[in-house]
């Protein structure tokens, strides 16, 4: 057997008594924790952060981006969904579809992209909803207070690090063609040099001046909107004002299962959460904590488990408001032990027509019926699948205070600095949000007016006797997903410390393929190929993920402290006071 290096990075765990908070850059952690410090609560924490991230992680997030947050305060958790939301304009049929893409997503391909890059992939913002929202119902602080750092780095300027700036050079294209963009992120022409050249942004210091003084009208009406209704007509966008003025952030009781004594949380429908949910309902059949972490047997589990639900999630999640979704029988406990008495403890059942037809035999083809577990009639007409969205840059969060408030937040711009379209004169990048929606008619996902989008984005929280025990999200596209699940089952089954969870390496089932760290035992990758799994090795580096990059937080119910941990191979970071 060949031998070869394996880097295997690691991180301090932060345990702090007071509290504690964890991002995926230092800029954001340390506005967190300052707030803290300042007597904030976790959520005034999380609205500085998300703002934050949005002027110094623009290729991950942005004020008109989208977002889901749970919040656990006075005892009580609420859900926030303030994602993906099309135009009033948009139609299901609003793109030609050139046929299907040969890349391993299995996307449809549009005519000149416009659901993935320029005027035409933008959707109606929500972050800045979701941050105002959230400090209305629960944050202590004033508005100004927690927009003080993002304001700062948007008018002083930030330096950027390496990252940054090895994502401004991949967008320097998609820039010079829109041109506001390369007025902001290409001074003088050119990408920053790290450590030299500071990130601008005085229209946006300006747009979050007005937040700041006005709340969410402060972006939501008055002049901004007018101005980027007038860019959009400008150049065939379909934004308009009353898009801004009748938009609301979805606030509700979250989606949640039970776990081997533990009660997990997460956003319903339409999220990555709700497929978490159901990967853990479906392995709440088997004794998990019994086999050995990353043995053969335990990741087979984990892969099959994962493949039923992403069958479910490809074929019935969208929006609620627009169809009827079977969330309570995708998630009842009947419906998965139905699902676990098909797994084959020794033998993959599901991956050779997955290669062979990706999101079709599983999706077109239904693989269950969760509607005979749901309280809903089962819709007459054939549901069409959904293919798996693409994007891949968003951003997560996570704050615990004083009293033990904790609260989960993700936010993306979905790929790389979203539609990479900044109306002039405002500072607003857009996400590119129309890429999470199936462009073809007849799906739970397909388009429609003012219709949510169905996210990877995946806020989960883990409740022990009522009380928060941990809090975890990721960025990474539909890797999210199996990570966030993965990260939670260290914790739960293998009684690892939150740091310690995040490192571990992982592997990803919502693709054609398996991929698997290049960190994992040859010989348990050999032994999942001999069981039928299609595994494709995938190395990390700090330059390119394959599996997310989680962060979390959590109360440890013995002392009370409060432990975060970060992605080891990124530039993300745990504080604690």
């Amino acid at each position: 057997m060949t031998k070869r290096s394996v880097w295997r990075p690691n991180k301090d765990e932060v345990i702090a008594e007071n509290g504690a908070v964890a991002s995926e850059r230092p800029l954001i952690s340390e506005t967190g924790v300052e707030i803290l410090r300042q007597g904030g609560n976790a959520v005034d924490a999380a609205v500085a952060m998300g703002f934050c991230a949005a002027v110094v992680e623009p290729q991950s997030t942005c004020i008109a981006g989208h977002g889901q947050m749970l919040v656990h305060m006075d005892g009580r958790t609420t859900a926030l969904d303030f994602s993906h939301r099309a135009p009033k304009l948009a139609t299901a049929d609003m793109y030609r579809i050139l046929g299907q893409s040969e890349a391993g997503n299995s996307i449809y391909m549009v005519e000149d992209n416009a659901n993935v890059i320029g005027y035409q992939s933008i959707g109606v913002p929500g972050v800045t909803a979701g941050l105002c929202k959230a400090r209305d119902m629960f944050g202590s602080l004033p508005l100004e207070q927690l927009l003080e750092p993002a304001i700062h780095y948007a008018e002083q300027g930030y330096l950027p690090d390496w990252n940054n700036v090895l994502r401004i050079s991949d967008a320097m294209t998609a820039f010079l063609k829109y041109g506001e963009a390369a007025n902001v992120f290409l001074p003088n022409g050119h990408p920053p040099r790290v450590g030299i050249d500071k990130v601008i942004q005085r229209d946006l210091g300006h747009t979050l001046r007005l937040i700041a003084k006005h709340g969410k009208d402060g972006f939501y009406r008055g002049d901004i909107p007018h101005a980027i209704e007038e860019d959009m007509i400008k150049n065939g966008g379909y934004l308009r004002v009353d898009d801004f003025t009748d938009y609301e952030v979805v606030v509700g009781t979250p989606a949640s299962v039970s776990y081997r004594g533990y009660e997990i949380l997460g956003i319903p429908v339409p999220s990555g959460s709700t497929t978490a949910l159901e990967i853990f309902n479906i392995l709440n059949n088997f004794e998990l904590p019994s086999l050995a972490h990353n043995s053969p047997e335990h990741l087979h589990l984990f892969i099959e488990a994962a493949r039923h639900a992403f069958a479910d999630r490809y074929r019935y999640l969208g929006d609620p408001d627009f169809s009827p979704i079977p969330l309570a029988g995708m998630l009842s406990s009947e419906y998965a032990r139905k699902i676990s008495e098909t797994i084959d403890r020794g033998r993959a059942l599901l991956e050779d027509e997955r290669v062979k037809q990706p999101w079709v035999a599983f999706a077109e083809n239904a693989l269950h019926d969760p509607w005979a577990f749901d309280s809903q009639a089962k819709p007459l007409e054939p549901v069409g699948a959904s293919p798996p969205s693409i994007g891949d840059c968003t951003t997560h969060f996570g704050a615990v205070d004083r009293q033990r408030n904790m609260v989960s937040c993700t936010q993306t711009a979905v790929s790389s600095f979203g539609s990479c379209i900044i109306t002039p004169g405002t500072g607003v990048l857009f996400p590119n949000g129309m890429i999470v929606f199936n462009p073809k008619p007849g799906a739970a996902n397909s388009i429609a007016s003012y219709k949510r989008g169905l996210a990877n984005m995946t806020p989960l929280h883990v409740m022990k006797d009522g009380r928060p025990f941990l809090g975890v999200g990721a960025p990474g596209g539909r890797q999210i997903i199996c990570c966030s699940a993965q990260v939670v089952l260290n914790v739960l089954d293998h009684g690892m410390s939150i740091q310690e969870a995040i490192a571990a390496p992982r592997v990803d089932s919502a693709d054609r393929e398996n991929f698997v760290d290049s960190r994992m035992d040859e010989a348990t990758i050999e032994a999942l190929e001999r069981m039928g799994h299609h595994m494709l090795v995938k190395e990390e580096t700090a330059a390119q993920s394959g599996f997310a990059n989680p962060v979390g937080v959590m109360v440890n119910p013995e002392t009370n402290l409060v432990h975060a941990g970060a992605d080891v191979f990124r530039l993300a970071e745990a504080r604690g006071f």
